[in-house]
């Protein structure tokens, strides 16, 4: 289990999302030597995603980034998309 400190707590109340499943998250995530930074999809809602660094055995929540422009598709919609995308 990792120790897990979160430096963006305002943007955790500013997301209303759940600080119990996040420590939960980053406890159980599996550090490899040698990382320094992660990028991670939060577990709740894939359209956050959580930012941070390794240090001294810790794992630090520095930033929480939410996708913009995110629009629900079928596969219909999808097609027409990337047609017009050329």
């Amino acid at each position: 289990m990792n120790k897990v400190l979160i430096g963006c707590s305002e943007l955790i109340d500013k997301y209303e999302l759940n600080r119990d499943s996040i420590l939960k998250q980053l406890q159980s995530m599996e550090v490899d030597k040698g990382t320094e930074e992660f990028v991670i999809v939060y577990n709740n809602n894939p359209h956050y995603t959580l930012i941070g660094e390794i240090t001294n055995n810790q794992v630090v929540l520095t930033n929480i980034e939410k996708a913009i422009a995110f629009r629900k598709m079928d596969n219909s919609d999808l097609f027409e998309f990337i047609k017009r995308q050329g």
